[in-house]
């Protein structure tokens, strides 16, 4: 690249920059059950059913478990491969119900995720995702990504949660 290009260097400056993404919800239902889902296999891919899928998720384990690393091939819409992705369980606490992951592949080295449930009335809980995202020159783009698919995944599971009976939950 000639000397004076304003491109030079650029790579260098997208390269450690991360966004975040903080997304919260209510939903109509008790912390302990929304906790319950968020540790099943079967709710990520719920959840995220139609706009991205995992291939190799029977592979997955029925409830995840913390300091496991799980890895399948993305696929997006449900038609488009993707890379090899992997989610690592750094955290998952029965108190404070939080589960936190260290995820990344492909373009996407940093996909870093925590979800909380937190008590907020009897029959109803405060839902968040928090994304912190590196992908270098690319960040901005796959956090619109996330904008869209995270508010996806809400919506989504506001129709898990009147399809699964709050009885029907087993730890």
């Amino acid at each position: 690249m000639p000397e004076h290009c304003p491109l030079r260097g650029a790579d260098s400056l997208t390269r450690n920059v991360s966004v975040r993404l903080r997304l919260t919800t209510t939903f109509p239902a008790p912390a302990d059950h929304v906790w319950a889902l968020v540790k099943k296999s079967s709710t990520l891919l719920f959840v995220s059913r139609g706009l991205l899928s995992f291939i190799g998720a029977e592979h997955f384990p029925q409830q995840w478990r913390e300091g496991d690393t799980e890895s399948a091939r993305l696929l997006f819409f449900g038609c488009i491969p993707a890379w090899q992705h992997s989610l690592t369980f750094e955290r998952i606490d029965d108190d404070t119900r939080i589960l936190s992951t260290r995820e990344g592949g492909g373009l996407i080295p940093v996909w870093d995720h925590v979800i909380r449930a937190t008590p907020d009335g009897n029959q109803a809980c405060t839902y968040l995702d928090e994304v912190e995202i590196k992908a270098g020159v690319l960040t901005f783009v796959v956090w619109l990504y996330a904008q869209i698919f995270y508010r996806y995944r809400q919506l989504r599971w506001r129709i898990l949660l009147r399809k699964v009976p709050q009885d029907a939950i087993s730890n």
